[in-house]
């Protein structure tokens, strides 16, 4: 489906993404500059002015306004699911470093004397290597394994709009296995804070730009780093174009056959091939049960953009 013309023009649909990196790459500048026991100080300022921005820019140029942010949809929905992944990274952080230090587990050292650029591109394209088989798997894959994976993931797929805040809707199993695996290669081959922090801070640049309901094209950069118009096709309900399913950068699946790129292109419809298959995507609590439902449940891998 073409989008809609004057959805977005000039500076909304050229001009936003310089924009938004720039701002990202100015933040990073400061914040490196300071001494390494302050670093990510101002990051929830950062984050917010990002996010509050993005979603004031989809509100006067969306994309799809059926795609777009509701009353409904961000107070029964976007927000606990918000205040649930808080929580999570929150408790998984604290748990997590008790653990490496109960075990005696030290930082590696075999990357850290690597120059920030080449570090930070390694640590964006390492992780994702294995998140990228954990996401294909999620969708693709059969059995008692593809099924249950399928589960955890799928309340990310359940939202039929594709905004800034919804980018929060998912179980916490996944984004305990998000965090995991964008985080522990880092720490095990020994990557510089700096370059673990320069990298998680464009992951999260880009995972919000990825479902930025706003006609952003960003023209040969969306065969370097994922964005919306390459994320949207992976929330499409048609399967054979939901696929992308790297989370920051395209590269594997690229190199892997997965990658889905119409210019000028978007989804006829997003979320679930089949929503009676699932719970409500309201019922919150009956849709992060689904990874306990048991063998008995109606889902299946597969099934979903």
């Amino acid at each position: 489906m073409k989008i809609n013309p004057t959805a977005a023009s000039g500076l909304p649909r050229y001009g936003l993404y310089p924009l938004l990196l720039g701002f990202t790459l100015l933040y990073l500048w400061m914040e490196l500059r300071a001494p390494r026991a302050h670093l990510g100080t101002y990051y929830g300022i950062y984050l917010a002015v990002l996010v509050t921005s993005m979603v004031a820019i989809e509100a006067l140029h969306p994309m799809r306004r059926e795609w777009g942010m509701t009353a409904a949809s961000l107070f029964r929905r976007d927000l606990p699911y918000l205040a649930i992944t808080a929580v999570t990274i929150m408790l998984a952080g604290s748990a997590t470093a008790w653990l490496l230090r109960a075990a005696g587990v030290e930082r590696g050292g075999s990357h850290a004397g690597l120059p920030l650029i080449p570090s930070v591109v390694l640590a964006l394209v390492i992780p994702e290597f294995f998140w990228y088989w954990v996401h294909r798997l999620s969708h693709e894959a059969r059995g008692t394994v593809g099924r249950w994976l399928w589960r955890v993931h799928v309340p990310h797929h359940m939202p039929q709009q594709l905004y800034v805040m919804m980018h929060a809707v998912a179980h916490p199993l996944n984004t305990l296995a998000v965090r995991l695996i964008l985080t522990a290669p880092l720490f095990l081959l020994g990557f510089s804070a700096e370059s673990i922090f320069a990298a998680s801070v464009l992951v999260a640049l880009q995972g919000v730009v990825s479902h930025f309901n706003v006609d952003m094209r960003v023209g040969p950069l969306n065969y370097v780093l994922v964005g919306n118009e390459l994320h949207r096709y992976h929330h499409s309900a048609d399967l054979d174009e939901a696929k992308n399913f790297g989370n920051i950068v395209p590269l594997w699946d690229i190199v892997f056959g997965t990658f889905v790129y119409r210019p000028g292109g978007a989804p006829k419809a997003l979320g679930i091939a089949d929503p009676s298959r699932y719970p409500a995507e309201g019922r919150i609590l009956r849709v992060l049960s689904l990874p306990f439902a048991g063998e008995k449940s109606r889902d299946q891998p597969g099934i979903a953009g």
